[in-house]
Order: C-alpha cells, then structure tokens, then sequence
C-alpha cells in the first residue's frame, strides 16, 4: 500500500497548528519529514503533530517532557506490533 504525502502548507490546514510549530517539532527532532527539504510528510507525521500539539496546549507538557512521552509512545507501538507478530 503506497503512502500518501502531504506539503508543509497540508498539514498546517490538517493539524490547525502553525509552521513555526511544526518547525520547532522538525528541529526538537520529534517529528522526521519524509524529505531531506522538510516539505514532505506522511500521516504518521500528521498523527504525531496531532498527539505533540494536545501534549502540550491540552495536558501542559513543556519541552523536556515531550521527548520522553513520546519515547514511550513509541516502545508501547513497538511492544504492541511485537506481540502482534507473535500471535
């Protein structure tokens, strides 16, 4: 299944947030456009920029504690896809 990609302009529409947002969360490194350029992203980026935004504006996360939330978000999706191949 192709995945599809959206322009920065997309997913500033998409996530109601603004470039410099997503910006900063290119270069804190929580999110990886899918290019070198930083233009292009795919829906796994649209959903972290989704789950960044509540973090912060919704449950008041600063900027120490998001990488660390977002860490284990990511070990859960790991142990999760883990214990699906086993079954």
């Amino acid at each position: 299944m192709k995945k599809k990609h959206y322009q920065l302009k997309e997913i500033i529409k998409i996530c109601k947030v603004s470039k410099t947002f997503v910006l900063s969360c290119i270069e804190n490194e929580w999110i990886v456009p899918f290019d070198n350029e930083g233009s292009i992203f795919d829906q796994e980026d649209i959903a972290r920029l989704l789950l960044i935004n509540d973090l912060i504006n919704e449950m008041g996360a600063n900027d120490e504690a998001v990488p660390i939330i977002l860490g284990l978000v990511d070990q859960i999706y790991y142990l999760k896809t883990k214990i699906r191949n086993l079954s």
